[in-house]
C-alpha cells in the first residue's frame, strides 16, 4: 500500500485528525471513502489550487467562505 502523506494544511496532525482527514477534506469540502481516495485528493490539482488559493488568502489577511470562493471561480469562467 502506498504511504500515506499528510494534507499540507496540517502540518502537524494528531491520531484523531489524521483519521478525520482519510473522510473529509474540509478546505475542498470533499468526503471519502477510504484512505486511497482520500491520497488521490491531496494530490490532485483540485485541492493543491484550493491550498494555494488558502495561502494567499491567509497571506493576504482575508477569509473568504467557500461559497464566495465558488462564486468567483464560477465569474472567472
Amino acid at each position: 500500500s502506498p504511504v500515506k502523506t499528510l494534507p499540507e494544511t496540517s502540518p502537524i496532525t494528531s491520531p484523531r485528525q489524521r483519521r478525520d482527514s482519510d473522510r473529509y477534506c474540509q478546505l475542498c469540502n470533499a468526503w471519502f471513502n477510504n484512505p486511497g481516495m482520500a491520497q488521490q485528493h491531496y494530490d490532485g490539482k483540485k485541492h493543491k489550487k484550493n491550498a494555494v488559493r488558502a495561502d494567499l488568502l491567509e497571506q493576504l489577511g482575508k477569509t473568504l467562505d467557500i461559497g464566495e470562493l465558488k462564486g468567483i471561480a464560477k465569474r472567472r469562467r
